[in-house]
């Protein structure tokens, strides 16, 4: 990745550090600021960018037959000479990470072309690309990564961050960072090794937090969550990277 102006390239280490260290890192508002770098000084690129998540369509994919979940996707390359953007491909995950929706190609709508365009976005994306390779016993080049936008909504029930359970995602890495939860009591992220230990317990609130994880080493979910208040929702993006390839049958 090509360095981004004002991003803190100690953080990356450190932080690269830990998660080979534990299999998993939480992150404050300040570090991941700090791995953003200049996209995270930018207030009109911060506020078009969360504006985004105001204008997710319904996924269509929810097995247990719920409307509560909206989300974009995209897929990119990502190395040392930059970023290449990848025309759309489906969202695919094997049943063994996914007893829910695995086994089956998921056709999303696009992060839009803005989005990806857009100045916090790329900080947050470049960002965790220099941590994990900081994080990798071997070079990535390049990573291959998807991104996930989230809204998960309560106002016709419970609303569910990861129905399929606790799951790995089939990839390299995981980067979740919250960018808002509003009226909602619950949510609350677990992570345990592969035998099945509790390794932490802890819930995302502040906006720009994020959570990390080795998706070799650890699982995670999210319990439900139910309203407190008439506008129940919960922001994310989430950013999963993968070296050799894209994850596909």
């Amino acid at each position: 990745m090509k360095p981004t102006v004002g991003r803190d390239m100690q953080v990356c280490t450190s932080v690269g550090s830990a998660l080979r260290d534990n299999g998993f890192a939480i992150l404050s508002t300040q570090q991941v600021m700090q791995i953003c770098g200049s996209g995270a000084t930018d207030p009109a690129a911060g506020a078009a960018f969360l504006s985004s998540w105001n204008d997710l369509p319904t996924d269509e994919f929810l097995a247990d037959g719920g409307r509560y979940r909206f989300r974009r996707h995209a897929s990119l390359k990502l190395s040392q000479s930059g970023w290449l953007d990848e025309p759309y491909r489906p969202h695919w995950q094997p049943k063994a990470y996914n007893k829910l929706h695995g086994g089956v190609f998921r056709t999303f709508a696009e992060v839009r072309p803005e989005t990806t365009k857009n100045a916090t976005y790329r900080g947050l994306v470049e960002g965790f690309g220099e941590v994990f390779a900081a994080a990798a016993p071997r070079a990535a080049e390049p990573w291959f990564v998807e991104t996930h936008q989230f809204r998960i909504d309560a106002r016709q029930g419970e609303g569910r961050p990861t129905p399929e359970g606790a799951h790995r995602d089939g990839v390299d890495y995981v980067a979740l960072i919250m960018l808002g939860r509003r009226d909602i009591e619950g949510a609350v992220t677990t992570v345990y090794d592969n035998n099945g230990a509790l390794l932490s317990e802890f819930m995302l609130h502040e906006p720009f937090t994020a959570m990390l994880l080795d998706d070799q080493r650890v699982v995670h979910a999210t319990t439900p969550f139910r309203a407190t208040g008439p506008a129940p929702e919960r922001d994310t993006l989430v950013v999963t990277y993968r070296a050799g390839g894209f994850l596909q049958p």
